[in-house]
Parts: C-alpha cells; sequence; structure tokens
C-alpha cells in the first residue's frame, strides 16, 4: 500500500526551501480536493497520483524514447471486470514510493479469486496454453524460440487497457443485458455491491468489446505493417481484406459483417486459438472453411462450392497466377476500350465547338 505519509517524506528529501514549501503546499491542496473521492474508493491510495491526466513519462529504450501515460480512468477501472483487484496483485513489486524500476506484469500469474466452478485459485494460464498453441506463439512445436521473437503478440499487443487512455471516458458502455435484470438475482444475493461488480463483469464478457473494424484495426498494426510482413515472407492480408465484400462493410460500420476472428477461430474455440491455415485444426484449413463460413451468424444455408473462396488475394503472378492475368486481361481490355471512346469523345465535343476549324488548310481550285 501506498502511504500518503511516505509521498511527504519523499518531497522533504528532494526539495529545498521555497520549493519544498510550495510543493508541500500544492500536495495537501490535492489531498483536500480529492479525499473524498480516490482515498475512499482505492484501498491503496494510487489513484492520489494516478488519476490526473498528465502524469507520464519518457521512457528511454536506446537512443530514443518512448511515451509512456500513467493515467488511469477512475470510473472505468471500477466498472471493469477488473475493478475489485487492488493494483498490488498485478504490479507485484510496488510497494513503496518512489516505485523504483517496476517489474514487467505476468497476466498469466493466479489471480485474486477462486474460480467459482472448481474452486481452484484462478489465473489466464488456460489462455496461455492457446496462445502457446496458436501462430501468435513465440515458440515454434519443439519449442525454441522463433526468429523475429518479439514480432509476436503478447497480451497487452491487443488488450490495450481502455483505463490508460486519455478519452475512453467518451466511450459509453454497452451492457449485454439489460439492467433491470439484475433485480433477479437481488432475491437472493443481498450484496448490492457484488451485485453491481457481478453485472458488469458477466455483460462484458457476453459481447464483443471491440466492433469489427477496431478488430480489423488492431490486427493492421501487425498484418498491415509491410516491414514485419516482410520479415516473416506474409502479404500485406489487411489491405486484401479492405478489397473484398467483408472489408467493405466493415468500412462502412457493418457491425454484422466478419472481421478476422470470425474467420480465423473454429466456432466454440478461444480466439487465442488463432492457428496457421496449413494447419488442419485451423478454421482457414481447405477442409474447414465451409464450416466456418456456414456458422448460424453468417452463411448458414452455404453451398459446399464455398470453400473455394478466396478471402485474400494477393495479385501476384507468384502467389494467385490465375487471377493475377485475369486482372490484367480486364485491366487492358478496359483501358483498349475507354481509351478510344474518350479520344473520339474529345474530338467530336472539339468539332462541335469549333466547326470550321481545319488541321489543314485545303488548296482552292483556280
Amino acid at each position: 500500500m501506498i502511504n500518503i505519509d511516505e509521498v511527504v517524506k519523499c518531497v522533504c528529501l528532494n526539495a529545498e526551501g521555497k520549493q519544498r514549501t510550495l510543493m508541500l503546499f500544492m500536495m495537501f491542496t490535492l489531498i483536500l480536493c480529492t479525499a473524498s473521492e480516490s482515498v475512499a474508493v482505492d484501498e491503496e491510495n494510487c489513484l492520489f497520483c494516478h488519476q490526473y491526466r498528465g502524469l507520464s513519462y519518457i521512457q528511454k529504450t536506446g537512443n530514443q524514447g518512448k511515451f509512456r501515460l500513467l493515467y488511469v480512468t477512475e470510473d472505468l477501472y471500477l466498472n471493469s471486470p477488473h475493478g475489485n483487484i487492488k493494483c498490488s496483485d498485478c504490479h507485484t513489486n510496488i510497494d513503496k514510493f518512489p516505485h523504483g524500476k517496476p517489474v514487467k506484469v505476468n497476466c498469466l500469474i493466479v489471480c485474486h479469486m477462486d474460480e467459482p466452478s472448481s474452486g481452484l485459485p484462478f489465473s489466464h494460464q488456460k489462455v496461455g496454453e492457446y496462445l502457446s498453441q496458436s501462430v501468435h506463439s513465440r515458440f515454434d512445436k519443439d519449442g525454441n524460440l522463433k526468429e523475429y521473437p518479439d514480432d509476436y503478440p503478447e497480451c497487452v499487443t491487443c488488450h490495450t487497457d481502455p483505463l490508460y487512455r486519455p478519452l475512453a471516458f467518451l466511450k459509453k458502455a454497452k451492457p449485454g443485458l439489460k439492467e433491470k435484470t439484475i433485480t433477479r438475482c437481488s432475491i437472493c444475493h443481498e450484496e448490492k455491491d457484488f451485485l453491481r461488480k457481478f453485472y458488469k463483469h458477466f455483460t462484458s464478457r457476453m459481447q464483443k468489446l471491440r466492433t469489427p473494424l477496431e478488430v480489423i484495426e488492431m490486427c493492421g498494426t501487425c498484418h498491415e505493417n509491410n516491414e514485419m510482413m516482410k520479415r516473416h515472407n506474409m502479404p500485406n492480408v489487411g489491405k486484401s481484406y479492405m478489397e473484398t465484400y467483408h472489408g467493405k462493410a466493415v468500412f462502412f460500420n457493418d457491425e454484422s459483417a466478419a472481421e478476422c476472428t470470425d474467420c480465423h477461430v473454429m466456432p466454440g474455440e478461444s480466439v487465442h486459438a488463432i492457428r496457421s491455415m496449413n494447419d488442419p485444426k485451423s478454421a482457414s484449413y481447405k477442409d474447414n472453411i465451409y464450416k466456418t463460413c456456414s456458422d448460424i451468424d453468417c452463411h448458414p444455408d452455404a453451398e459446399m462450392n464455398l470453400a473455394g473462396y478466396k478471402a485474400h488475394v494477393i495479385l501476384s503472378s507468384d502467389r494467385n497466377p490465375v487471377e493475377f492475368y485475369v486482372c490484367v486481361f480486364f485491366v487492358l481490355l478496359t483501358l483498349g476500350s475507354f481509351i478510344p471512346v474518350m479520344i473520339f469523345t474529345v474530338l467530336d465535343m472539339a468539332r462541335n465547338a469549333f466547326p470550321n476549324f481545319a488541321l489543314f488548310n485545303k488548296r482552292g481550285k483556280k
């Protein structure tokens, strides 16, 4: 727990004279203004500092600096699935002020509670097992580190916590169920605080936290990075996806359109289990595409020939030669038809505008 007395002591040791007096005056003014809010709801009093949007620093990495925002959106924190977790449950070495060098958060450690169905200590280890078997794992099948391991995602790559976004409070909550259904629970569960936290947690799991467009943008941070894709001998699949019907529907904010996880995750499996299209267990494997597209939310009445549909057509002679040369043919056909028509139209308009104009003067008869 971070004690305010430690903050005062730190100021007194690191400031002198008028500077110390000014800093202490500002600090106690903040305490009076925020004591009724952050101290009351934050057991460890971390929001004493982290509630201010300007709290940030520049992290030095080599010769460069990376901006790190330390502001926490209080209302989002309290209403999030992690709202009943103490900061120190994840930030395990933060027990003093100044904090010192923080230890990187491990999302797979045993958490704050018991898993209700088994009574065992809860952790996200199962998610880690899914990820280790997926194409996004940093290790190959033999347990060896892959080439360019830093290119592969970790938890925070995709789970960009909105608690640390300065404008996150503008996003409206989207409950998965009507809040009045909670009154049915209150018949037996009288503790209102428990009901509120359980409702927020349950309803957040029953809906997509991101729109299809946000999912595409999230996946695109890697899959539309040309340098990264070149290192892994992969095409820019984000660009090819946006050229499809699905991509155009997502572009116009159709939330029912298929996005990455709809097509690359087998029905009933975790989104962390995305596999290579060459893996027989993959949703995009040639024998499984039909099952994936025939999901009840997509094309339940689709025929078997839908399995031949290519969602990511890269127009190159080596990857898709048939599609490439068909495209070249139609481009030449279009240009070969369009350009002569345009030339004829321009010349006809010029003749109508200047009927007596002649490029060469005709010689009159003597």
